[in-house]
């Protein structure tokens, strides 16, 4: 794998700004990589010019979807948060490139496909990991655990 320079980076709805996803983002990380966060929605093309082979591709809850649009075994990394997502994606083969960090129980009655995207992630070689976070804290508990070479 190609050393990994750029972070391109979807927040959520609501409160999950891009502002607020700056926050989460600890300050080391400001000078070592290329960093781009946008809003739910924005098309890729329109952020920025990458190389896959060293950009990741991070999507926290709505966000995710944004990622899941544009996933391919190409890119150095490609994270979920605590995503939104859909049955479709539940039939991607994805690869050691791809992590998932969720809590089903945030999202209650809804998001329904989780489960199921976060199995074929790990029947596929990525690893997704369920864990007891709220939603709000999952994008800082993945940023401060970050290392850059998962």
């Amino acid at each position: 794998m190609n050393a990994l320079c750029t972070l391109i980076i979807w927040g959520g709805m609501h409160y999950a700004t891009p502002a607020w996803m700056e926050k989460q983002i600890p300050a080391w990380m400001w000078s070592r990589y290329e960093i781009h966060i946008a809003p739910y929605g924005t098309k890729l093309s329109s952020i920025a010019n990458v190389d896959p082979k060293t950009t990741a591709l991070i999507g926290f809850s709505a966000g995710g979807l944004d990622v899941l649009r544009n996933y391919s075994q190409d890119y150095a990394m490609v994270v979920l948060l605590d995503p939104s997502t859909r049955m479709d994606y539940a039939k991607i083969a994805y690869t050691t490139n791809t992590y998932m960090f969720y809590n089903q129980s945030n999202w209650g009655g809804t998001n329904k496909s989780m489960d199921e995207v976060a199995n074929q992630i790990n029947a596929t070689g990525g690893k997704a990991v369920s864990m007891k976070l709220k939603h709000n804290e999952i994008p800082a508990y993945f940023f401060n655990h970050f290392k850059g070479d998962y």
